[in-house]
């Protein structure tokens, strides 16, 4: 009596639980995780290190073969590393050693951009290096480049700029993703040095 008691309590648990189902019902599985998004950057930051690092005493290593940036403290511990991407063929990232010439957090190009209608603002022709001159009653609206570090007086420099991983995409400029851009930007200063190879 008591065992047939104690076998309907635990058939009457396990249905509760969703382990005994009615005839031709199934339970779902639970939904996959999103597989990681192989072209979106990624990025390490080495907290304690970064931490630790006064701004301006660290340096810069760019890797174009890699498609890389470190900033690497004084003692070349990294504190952070990421993707990021560099110039076309034909618009190629220089190699060498430079030094941040120049910090703006809201720049724009003065070389790259749109031309827009002085009135309405609508985009006349999206990219202005394509058209010999300005289309009539149209302006310059250069390209965003948050948080530019300029490493040379032509034009080449560490920005904000979209780009898939593993993929050189700029017009010589080092594009960085935005949401760690401005975490390399705060621990650099006028004359920061970086090497690019």
């Amino acid at each position: 009596m008591y065992a047939k008691i104690i076998a309907i309590a635990a058939l009457t648990l396990l249905a509760s639980c969703g382990y005994l189902l009615p005839p031709n019902q199934t339970t779902n599985p639970p939904p996959a995780l999103p597989a990681p998004n192989p072209t979106q950057p990624t990025w390490t930051i080495h907290q304690s290190i970064y931490d630790a690092l006064e701004p301006g005493t660290g340096h810069i290593e760019i890797s174009l073969a890699e498609q890389r940036l470190t900033l690497l403290n004084p003692d070349g511990i990294p504190a952070l590393e990421t993707d990021c991407s560099t110039g076309i063929p034909g618009k190629s990232t220089p190699t060498g050693s430079f030094r941040i010439l120049e910090m703006i957090v809201d720049k724009r190009s003065n070389k790259y951009g749109q031309y827009v209608s002085k009135e309405t603002g609508e985009v006349v022709a999206a990219q202005s290096w394509t058209v010999s001159k300005p289309p009539p009653g149209s302006q310059f609206l250069g390209t965003p480049m948050p948080y530019w570090m300029r490493l040379t007086w032509y034009g080449v420099g560490i920005h904000v700029g979209n780009f898939p991983r593993g993929q050189r995409s700029s017009f010589g400029c080092i594009r960085m993703p935005a949401d760690l851009q401005p975490l390399l930007y705060e621990k650099c200063r006028l004359g920061t040095r970086v090497t690019i190879q």
